[in-house]
């Protein structure tokens, strides 16, 4: 339950109630408000960072296995520090732990920034730097994941999950439709310094934040934290079915993109500038997604809204498999995306609703885990199959796997199904 101060708190950010109402409710929380439109501009920088960074990889070595492996570098410390991060964000103040990020993830950036225009830069650089990136990650996604609902309150929870989902997803149209253009006319290294530059605006924001705002530290040992993190899953079998389906897609379904500059270079033949444009499609889908998932929220099935967004992201994989157009390719993408973001926001929603206060850092360190500490298998697992099965059979290999596993999850439980 919230305490009496942080409800005053929150409530002394609010601003004009009559203003921000339905999926947008969680707008009326002032610092929410201002931290999100800073994620616009900094999420649109890293989104032309990944865009550049794939790019540099396929543009100096050709390889699609070696794409995998950049990209799984920029995931893999997730998958080892998710647990200890999460109990961490349990522990410190949030919103210094989120600063620290910021400033970090800006200067590695700045090196990429460095070494690409003086062209020095080699893939061995990239995958060091992303390596360094991952950590950051490892601390910044189960910080900020479980920072929302000190923002916003349990009330406005889906509201502030889905918009930022949408921030996230309205960059990645942005982003890449940007650096495509960027890349083709100027080259990759000025993508890599105007993200550096983007991490400005939420780290002001993060500065001006009273610390007021953040949770209280918890005085117990570390491991006997973590133990107590690790005994509440294996005792609340509808969480941990939740954070296995988001494991199951992060392995066989969220990291296809990384084949996306071998649709557009192989079989589309769009370059530089149509690569952009597919990514951006994947993030319009996804932005109209978290809308869908903040409108029907209202109703209260979340159950039945994760598996409808697993159905939908697992009919756009097929279909991008399938179609040999590059117009319709962005209407399937564009309906992964939508799927992707239905089942995501309103898993995300459940997960952190369901968890104890006390225990939700922990919690979502395990979710960042299986969100994002899981996605190096699922780059190499697209990266080997694209490149002996070829991009198209990897995507519906890839789908077949996802769906079976979604279906032996949620099927079978009742009681997921009613989920409210």
């Amino acid at each position: 339950m919230d305490s009496d101060s942080d409800r005053k708190v929150r409530e002394s950010l609010q601003s004009d109630r009559s203003i921000f109402r339905g999926p947008f409710r969680a707008l009326r929380h002032r610092f929410f408000r201002w931290f999100w439109f800073g994620q616009c501009i900094s999420l649109t920088g890293s989104w032309m960072q990944v865009v550049a960074q794939r790019w540099l990889v396929y543009e100096l070595t050709g390889s699609e296995a070696l794409l995998g492996i950049v990209n799984s570098l920029n995931t893999l410390p997730v998958a080892l520090l998710a647990p200890f991060s999460g109990a961490v964000a349990d522990r410190f103040e949030k919103r210094r732990i989120l600063m620290g990020a910021q400033i970090t993830a800006a200067s590695i950036a700045t090196l990429l920034w460095l070494l690409t225009s003086t062209k020095l830069i080699s893939v061995w650089h990239i995958m060091l730097l992303a390596l360094g990136l991952g950590v950051v990650r490892a601390f910044d996604v189960p910080t900020r994941q479980s920072f929302w609902v000190e923002l916003v309150g349990r009330e406005d929870l889906m509201s502030a999950i889905t918009l930022n989902s949408a921030v996230v997803n309205l960059s990645r149209i942005l982003g890449p439709s940007i650096a495509g253009i960027v890349i083709a006319k100027v080259g990759t290294a000025t993508c890599f310094l105007i993200n550096a530059v983007s991490f400005l605006p939420p780290f002001f924001v993060l500065l001006l934040m009273p610390p007021t705002l953040v949770s209280s530290r918890q005085s117990e040992p570390l491991l006997a934290s973590l133990r107590e993190g690790a005994s509440y899953l294996l005792t609340n079998k509808v969480v941990l079915k939740l954070l296995l389906l988001i494991g199951a897609w992060s392995l066989f379904g969220g990291q296809f993109d990384v084949l996306l500059p071998v649709f557009a270079d192989k079989v589309f033949g769009v370059r530089e500038k149509g690569y952009g444009f597919l990514v951006a499609s994947i993030g319009l889908g996804a932005v109209l997604g978290a809308i869908a998932a903040a409108s029907l929220e209202v109703k209260r099935k979340r159950g039945l809204q994760v598996m409808l967004g697993s159905a939908i992201a697992v009919s756009g994989l097929v279909a991008t498999s399938l179609v040999k157009s590059f117009p319709l390719a962005l209407i399937s993408l564009a309906l992964v995306g939508f799927g992707m973001v239905m089942q995501n926001a309103t898993t995300n929603t459940l997960v952190q609703i369901l968890s104890p206060d006390e225990l939700r850092g922990r919690v979502m360190g395990v979710y960042s885990f299986v969100l994002v500490g899981i996605a190096p298998l699922g780059s190499l697992f697209y990266g080997f199959l694209g490149q002996h099965l070829g991009a198209p059979n990897a995507l519906v290999l890839g789908a077949v796997c996802f769906a079976v596993a979604a279906s032996i999850l949620l099927l079978p439980d009742k009681a997921i199904r009613q989920l409210k």
